[in-house]
């Protein structure tokens, strides 16, 4: 996982430490741990041990001086999850879309100026998809992220842009960008090929509050490649009416 550093290295070699734990398929060493973030063993040492006071890293019971994620990440990221109330009332109707269209569906909340799955039906075992619960995706790069930027103002869609780095976006994709986000709101649904996996597309709808605001989307993964015009129609009547009835469900 790439990271940009940032001005206070302590955070940054924190965060190197816990996902290369996260990701590991076993518990590290000390060694193994700074050998795969290319952290030094002193500095290594020092963080490892602020991260044990933390409870965001444990001594692994079953290999003698390795460490594997704490009890505090999983006491945080089941905090966060058990505040997404949407979760509860979007599995009714995940569950008709689902057999509605035959497809795997996925909720996802906005998250600064990221969209992020916060639950899942899968259509069934032989419609595995790469995505799973805590993937984490660029607004620009997702249906999802598209279909909540084009319920903002107009004005929002330039700051977003402004803040993205200069490598996310050129004035080229940016004027893309806005005549998809434009054509999403009048249809009521956006569409976009996964940049992370080869012969799938998406779509999305979004959920709105009582404000008219976007909360999140309702997203399916379509498979084949990109979505025809005529197919992402046909499913976007059953994902705007699905879109449509969490809506009415949040207070």
């Amino acid at each position: 996982m790439n990271h940009e550093k940032t001005k206070a290295p302590a955070i940054d070699h924190g965060v190197m430490i816990l996902d290369v734990l996260a990701t590991s398929s076993y518990p590290l060493t000390l060694s193994e741990i700074c050998e795969s973030t290319g952290i030094s063993p002193a500095t290594g040492h020092r963080v490892v041990n602020a991260l044990l006071q933390h409870q965001l890293v444990a001594k692994d019971p079953g290999r003698k001086k390795a460490y594997c994620i704490g009890s505090r990440v999983f006491q945080i990221s089941s905090t966060i999850y058990n505040k997404q109330s949407l979760v509860p009332l979007f599995y009714p109707i995940a569950e008709i879309l689902k057999n509605e269209i035959h497809k795997s569906i996925f909720l996802c909340v906005p998250i600064g100026s990221k969209v992020v799955v916060v639950s899942k039906v899968d259509a069934s075992s032989n419609d595995s998809v790469d995505i799973f619960i805590g993937k984490t995706m660029a607004m620009q790069a997702s249906a999802a992220g598209r279909a909540i930027l084009s319920m903002r103002p107009q004005a929002y869609w330039k700051d977003y842009c402004d803040d993205q780095p200069p490598q996310a976006l050129d004035d080229e994709s940016q004027g893309t960008l806005f005549d998809s986000l434009d054509r999403a709101r009048r249809l009521g649904y956006a569409i976009s090929s996964t940049l992370d996996q080869e012969g799938t597309g998406c779509i999305a709808t979004p959920v709105l509050n009582m404000r008219n605001e976007p909360i999140a989307a309702i997203s399916a993964v379509i498979h084949g490649g990109a979505i025809k015009a005529e197919d992402a129609r046909s499913y976007s009547k059953f994902l705007v009416q699905a879109a449509r009835q969490l809506s009415a469900r949040v207070i």
